[in-house]
């Protein structure tokens, strides 16, 4: 996720611009034997209590079938929910409403510019007959992805609406190797496994062999030669919307992708794909991801993007949007099944889903070349006020420092977003295959490779103990501050000896943590 940026916030209406008109919905369901659901509960749902939130079946497929009728098409269902696609029409006849174009939050790392929806003050008369099958039904807005820090700028200005399929070297592959740089910075996978003590666990055979890695993000171009010369192999699905499974245009997804292999680089890796380059409006969202990724039963779900929940005067806010509920819902169910979720803690951003308590929340400390460690000024830090007592993140993964976070040198697409935009600041060419960069975006990966180690060593432990055990194991880091920009008081969280708010139990520790389940 880029850096946080003031500017993001802004989501007045918008002139009206090329993205189509295709809008992606949330269904919520009413709980058996009620006529309320998840958006109108009174209190936060937890992997506790959301069980009694799933719905009948056969009311839930009454009320797909009278919006099918009505046009909208289904596109995931989870646990306790459903994901459908509507045309601007069909929503305003169907809630008796107008919407409006607004500009999305997340600038040029929102997933498209702006989206149709109801602005304040908006009729709306739903059709009681259809009140009365479900909970509701929410506009997705777009997501931001956790490459980027709130207030940096890889653009000039905001994403076009438009395509944004990548432009490659003509008649060329990248290297499978980084190009040489002149500053100190990371290379996948070698340096990632050792500043993380995963490769003592490699020597020893645990190298995620079994373990079954779903990362939802932009796309996964692993035709590149950096991910042949290493041996890695992976299958890559299309989320509803997405095309293309050999192309990545923002070269996100693909680049976070290494972190998980270096440090499990025998994990089954299933990409699942969100962007559609052609149109970007009609890729996936968060929630549609998640439903489709799970259907391939993943031990491990990795996602390094999210949503800013951000009030005024910089503070966290205190509630939920009720659009995000269902993809609340589908996460707690998910991890109530037994299923690791990590997300990264954004950075400067106030993450969700990252703050859900039931994730393991990745944040950000810097190696530097002597060794020493210090809380990343990169990575969010915060106290969230929706989940009560919840600090973030619980423990971090190698992230480098304002203004880029260039400090890990990762493979991506030859002239995606990212190779084109980071040349200007990370010492790559800008059509080379390469980029350097970090963030959240990264930590959240290679903790993800790393549960996937402890499933290789234990398949039974419990999401519960994952946790536990690498809070346990991680090793302190004493010094340093979080992104000013997630700290209401403008300052960034400090570390300090012991656990603390910057950098949760600190920075992991793959082969102590896999030692405790050897």
């Amino acid at each position: 996720m880029k850096a946080y940026d003031p500017n993001d916030l802004n989501t007045k209406p918008a002139r009206r611009d090329a993205v189509g008109e295709q809008l992606r919905v949330a269904i919520t369901f009413n709980r058996p034997g009620s006529q309320s659901g998840p958006t109108k509960f009174g209190a936060r749902m937890s992997t506790d209590t959301v069980a009694a939130f799933i719905p009948d079946p056969a009311q839930a497929d009454l009320a797909l079938a009278d919006l099918a009728r009505r046009g909208f098409k289904l596109t995931g269902r989870g646990s306790l929910s459903a994901s459908m696609r509507c045309t601007r029409s069909e929503f305003e006849a169907l809630f008796q409403t107008k919407l409006e174009r607004m500009s999305a939050p997340g600038g040029s790392a929102a997933q498209f510019g702006s989206v149709l929806y109801p602005p304040d003050g908006a009729p709306w008369n739903p059709d009681p007959a259809l009140q009365a099958l479900l909970d509701d039904v929410y506009i997705q807005w777009p997501h931001i992805y956790m490459a980027k820090a709130k207030g940096s700028a890889r653009t000039s200005g905001k994403r076009k609406a438009g395509p944004r399929r990548p432009g490659p070297l003509s008649g060329t592959l990248p290297s499978a190797v980084p190009p040489a740089l002149p500053y100190f910075h990371l290379a996948a996978p070698a340096d990632i496994a050792r500043h993380l003590n995963a490769t003592p666990a490699h020597l020893q055979g645990i190298i995620g062999k079994g373990v079954r890695v779903a990362m939802i993000d932009s796309g996964f171009a692993h035709g590149h030669p950096y991910f042949k010369a290493n041996g890695y192999s992976s299958s890559i699905i299309l989320a509803p919307g997405a095309v293309d499974r050999s192309v990545d245009g923002n070269g996100h997804g693909t680049g976070e992708s290494a972190n998980i292999f270096a440090v499990a680089p025998g994990a089954t890796f299933i990409g699942v794909k969100l962007d559609n380059e052609v149109d970007p409006s009609s890729g996936a969202s968060v929630l549609e991801g998640l439903q489709e990724a799970l259907k391939h039963d993943p031990h491990v779900i990795s996602v390094s993007l999210g949503y800013d929940l951000r009030a005024m005067g910089n503070a966290p806010s205190p509630s939920l949007p009720n659009s995000l509920v269902a993809l609340e819902a589908e996460i707690q169910a998910a991890v109530k099944r037994g299923i690791v979720i990590i997300f990264s803690a954004g950075n400067g951003h106030y993450s969700f889903p990252g703050q859900m308590p039931d994730v393991i929340s990745a944040g950000g400390v810097f190696v530097d070349q002597a060794g020493a460690m210090r809380a990343s000024d990169y990575a969010s830090a915060f106290t969230s006020q929706i989940y009560s007592g919840r600090s973030v993140p619980d423990v971090c993964g190698l992230v480098g420092l304002l203004p880029h976070a260039n400090y890990l040198a990762l493979p991506i697409p030859a002239g995606c977003e990212i190779d084109r935009d980071g040349a200007a600041f990370d010492g790559t060419r800008p059509a080379d295959g390469w980029g350097v960069f970090s963030g959240t975006s990264a930590a959240a990966p290679q903790l993800a490779g790393l549960c996937a180690l402890l499933l290789q060593a234990d398949p039974k432990v419990s999401p519960r103990d994952v946790k536990a055990i690498l809070r346990r194991t991680a090793r302190d880091v004493t010094t340093g501050n979080a992104n000013p920009a997630s700290d209401p008081n403008g300052a960034g969280v400090a570390a300090g000896v012991g656990e603390d708010g910057a950098t949760g139990a600190g920075l992991v520790d793959a082969f102590a943590a896999v030692t405790q389940l050897l």
